[in-house]
């Protein structure tokens, strides 16, 4: 059985394959930091890899992920994610339903099961329209 490392090395030598195959419309980066990350998905098809991200964020943006290996296992997950293994035959196979016409349409009305990103918007919105206590102490009980 492969283990992780030869995993990565399998993964991170076709990404280079794909890319240099590609250099017209393709990239990878190690790490785009977050606003970079954020900014970039507007340029994107899909994301590829392990990472939460794909999980949480792009499904926001109506964009697949192919969740490559068993980590994000037993998260939520929006129907945008394409769960495969890692191995040159089922990522290939992942990459061609992210581009097949029937996976299209279900993005185009993916919600993303993490929410919208208005969360602090509307806890704030709720707090300013309620009555809070005048006090709002702890009490602790010596035992």
């Amino acid at each position: 059985m492969p283990n992780a490392d030869s995993n990565s090395k399998v993964i991170n030598k076709m990404i280079r394959e794909f890319v240099s195959a590609h250099k017209e419309r393709s990239i990878a980066f190690t790490s785009l930091g977050h606003i970079n990350y954020l900014s970039a998905m507007q340029f994107v098809d899909g994301v590829v890899g392990n990472s939460s991200s794909g999980l949480t964020e792009a499904p926001t943006f109506k964009i697949g992920t192919i969740n490559l290996g068993d980590r994000q296992k037993g998260r939520l997950k929006a129907n945008s994610v394409i769960d495969t293994k890692s191995s040159s035959r089922q990522i290939k196979n992942a990459i061609k339903k992210l581009y097949s016409k029937n996976f299209k349409i279900i993005l185009k009305s993916v919600t993303n099961p993490y929410g919208d990103g208005l969360a602090t918007t509307k806890i704030i919105s709720i707090l300013k329209n309620k009555k809070l206590p005048g006090e709002l102490k702890k009490e602790f009980y010596d035992l």
